[in-house]
């Protein structure tokens, strides 16, 4: 390759190197952050599961609430694992026993302690927990309405809508049914997104 050539060729390549060095800077102003998605475990309607009827024809609230918790926290391989293992009913005791059976870590209380709540909506995990007579809900968080705080429930047997309850007759009614309340300690959905800056003109 002659001199002549190279040199063009180098110019070239200097020259689409340099695009854009010298364009003007853009300026850009934050905008604010959107208040925060309500409820906290806001899990898409298409993917709510419904209770199902088991082996032993009983419900199995139980193991469709903890789907719909796990398809909350990525971690939908593991619930359609879980939804194809187990059904029928469901006690606290052999829930846990199976949990650590599958080395899924997780966090619980058995005295309806609302910090335990508080937590799961703060961490947007969530929890499952008793809720209703011989039932078991997925808690997708605590909401605000009207100057007023609820308790947001799935209940596997109407999915596709979340139910409000006021936050103190939440607390009294879910100690009344036993107290119970699991989340597994895995990491949420993100946020849904939002623009967080505008330009300069």
């Amino acid at each position: 390759m002659d001199a002549k050539l190279q040199a063009t060729i180098a110019g070239c390549l200097i020259a689409i190197a340099m695009t854009g060095c010298t364009s003007l800077p853009v300026r850009v102003r934050p905008l604010p952050a959107p208040a925060a998605e309500q409820p906290a475990a806001n899990l898409p309607i298409r993917m709510h599961q419904r209770n199902w009827t088991g082996r032993l024809n009983q419900g199995s609230c139980v193991h469709a609430s903890l789907v719909n918790h796990l398809r909350w926290l990525n971690e939908y391989e593991l619930g359609e694992r879980w939804r194809k293992t187990y059904s029928d009913g469901e006690w606290d005791s052999r829930l846990r026993n199976r949990l650590d059976a599958a080395g899924i870590d997780y966090s619980y209380t058995v005295k309806a302690d609302p910090r335990f709540l508080d937590w799961a909506t703060a961490t947007r995990r969530g929890a499952i927990l008793w809720w209703k007579p011989a039932h078991c809900c997925t808690f997708v968080g605590w909401v605000n309405r009207d100057g007023r705080q609820y308790a947001a429930i799935l209940d596997n047997n109407y999915p596709g809508r979340f139910e409000l309850t006021p936050r103190e007759q939440f607390i009294r009614l879910w100690a009344g049914y036993g107290g119970f309340a699991l989340s597994v300690l895995h990491d949420p959905a993100s946020s849904l997104p939002y623009r967080s800056y505008e330009v300069i003109q």
